[in-house]
């Protein structure tokens, strides 16, 4: 740098400028080829999620460098300038460490890769498809096309579920059947209808079993593996087309129940109330009140008025 600026007269600021202009425009040259050169890496394999990073990264420490060597263009001590930084980058770091462990955290997802670009991803409270990580920030896109923009940290300081890592997961199905059904005659059903979707993996084999001893039904599960990126798909077809076969094989799916025991001094009546119905209804008959030992007085009549 010397050497430069012996050739550059003192007296000339205009020649020193232009030396400026130029370290400028080889900045630029060199951040835009460094671009260019990361997008042909994506195209061989370079996952697109660090790209971002990795060229703020570049692009930044460029910046200043280009900066220090403009300012000793000028004629500026870049010597006492940067002790000065050293001596002020403790306050500096104190002041800015949550930035900084956003650039920190971000490195490190960059090199350990819990996920990459286009991971559909859940980490707290926020699911999405990875966008990319840049030098602060990685962004998502939730199912419904929302943009998210999460700190680095928060990703790093938290678990992270990654549902497209894996290249197969497992797919749970759950039906509920009355009490008067056949176990082995749903089994059958549900077997049958496992066996012949070819897009259910054979390994590991698929499982079916009763969960639950509901109170309204037995709830039966139905466990088959299939391939990541078909398990959306899967799961919403099938559950439409498992109703549709207990239609066919006239196997009840039960409605939600509740078993209702009145006690009365001549003993205990019991009554099955459906769930779905108002069970308010049912005791505003005069009838049924009277049953129960409960008799209503006369209603007054409410005066109306002409508004």
């Amino acid at each position: 740098m010397e050497k430069i600026r012996e050739l550059i007269p003192k007296d000339l600021i205009i020649e020193q400028l232009l030396l400026v202009v130029l370290v400028i425009v080889i900045i630029k040259i060199l951040t835009w080829g460094f671009k260019k050169g990361l997008d042909r890496a994506s195209r061989k394999g370079l996952d697109r999620a660090a790209i971002p990073l990795v060229s703020d990264l570049f692009k930044y420490t460029l910046y200043v460098l280009g900066l220090l060597l403009c300012l000793n263009i000028l004629g500026v001590n870049t010597n006492g300038l940067l002790a000065m930084i050293g001596a002020a980058s403790l306050a500096v770091g104190l002041a800015l460490k949550d930035t900084l462990s956003n650039v920190a955290s971000g490195i490190l997802l960059l090199f350990l890769s819990p996920f990459k670009a286009g991971d559909y991803i859940e980490c707290g409270d926020v699911k999405g498809k990875i966008g990319g990580i840049g030098l602060f920030n990685t962004t998502f896109e939730t199912m419904d096309g929302l943009y998210v923009s999460a700190p680095n940290s928060s990703l790093w300081g938290a678990p992270i579920v990654n549902y497209s890592r894996n290249m197969v997961r497992r797919l749970d199905l759950t039906v509920s059947v009355s009490y008067e059904t056949s176990l082995d005659v749903a089994f059958c059903v549900l077997r049958k209808m496992v066996n012949e979707e070819s897009r259910f993996l054979k390994l590991p084999p698929a499982k079916i079993f009763v969960e639950e001893l509901a109170d309204s039904g037995v709830n039966i599960s139905i466990w088959v593996w299939v391939r990541t990126y078909e398990y959306q798909e899967l799961q919403r077809k099938y559950l439409g087309i498992i109703k549709n076969i207990l239609d066919e094989k006239n196997i009840e799916i039960p409605y939600p129940q509740r078993v209702v025991h009145i006690r009365q001094e001549g003993g205990v009546v019991a009554t099955t109330v459906d769930e779905e119905e108002d069970d308010l209804s049912q005791l505003s008959d005069p009838d049924t009140l009277k049953k129960m030992g409960i008799h209503l007085g006369e209603v007054p009549e409410i005066p109306k008025y002409n508004l």
